[in-house]
């Protein structure tokens, strides 16, 4: 377990799934947690199972969709810290259906939130750890955000979007000595998957079920030993490799029938 004492880390989505667990497993590390959510009770519940308690860590409601609450949330985490070492933009919703029978404004929120809220909050955020010369940028993303899917096409637009994104700042920010980091899971045992809208009576098919504290210990992992990339289990890495060398077989692999 990595050793965070002092490190101020800011998790956004953490009520619940992955952010929830990798808080939880941060707080033990020592770590100062800031968990980011739109729900305040569930938020509560986090903050009060955090080892060190309120007096330690910082719980802010907000939606990151928002420009005003990302505004507050970057304004109260330095008032109450002066710093931000390590940002983990987690936050994310998704839909499933076919595009025929898409709803704009579906399309809008997911796009609103996983890639524009990342943007707001990294952008937020950015410029004090350009101050302090230091600081980590880790995005959670998916292995959708590397290949497509049938009836996910606005989750993989919004995660294609984020990791563009990322692999640009990264090449703007290093030489502030600041890291950027891409996590890929694959379905992870979390009430996300159980969130998701459906339409079109299409099914859900996830690749696997990984154990959400496998991810949280490999962003633990992350912060302590930087990487570029982490493309998580076989499941991951074979999807990947599918869709990079043999496009056309995974085409009519996954193809809608």
């Amino acid at each position: 377990m990595a050793d965070l004492t002092n490190k101020v880390v800011v998790v956004t989505g953490a009520s619940d799934g992955i952010g929830r667990k990798t808080a939880l497993f941060l707080a033990k590390c020592d770590a100062a947690i800031v968990l980011v959510a739109r729900r305040k009770e569930a938020l509560e519940i986090v903050l009060n199972n955090l080892a060190g308690g309120p007096k330690k860590h910082l719980s802010v409601v907000a939606d990151i969709s928002n420009d005003t609450d990302v505004k507050r949330l970057v304004e109260e985490v330095i008032k109450k810290y002066g710093k931000v070492d390590v940002l983990i933009n987690n936050a994310a919703i998704s839909y499933v259906g076919r595009v025929k029978d898409m709803d704009i404004k579906k399309a809008e929120d997911v796009i609103n939130i996983n890639l524009l809220g990342t943007i707001r909050v990294t952008h937020g955020i950015l410029p004090h750890m350009i101050e302090q010369k230091s600081g980590h940028i880790i995005n959670v993303s998916s292995i959708l955000g590397k290949g497509p899917a049938p009836y996910r096409s606005l989750y993989c637009a919004s995660k294609y979007g984020m990791e563009g994104f990322m692999e640009s700042l990264r090449l703007e920010v290093a030489k502030y000595n600041i890291n950027v980091s891409i996590i890929r899971p694959p379905s992870v045992q979390t009430n996300f998957s159980k969130k998701i809208e459906v339409d079109s009576k299409v099914k859900h098919h996830a690749l696997t079920n990984f154990k959400v504290i496998a991810v949280a210990k490999a962003i633990s992992g992350l912060i302590k030993r930087p990487r570029r990339e982490v493309n998580m289990g076989i499941m991951a890495g074979g999807f990947i490799f599918l869709t990079k060398h043999f496009p056309s077989l995974f085409d009519r692999i996954v193809r809608e029938k």
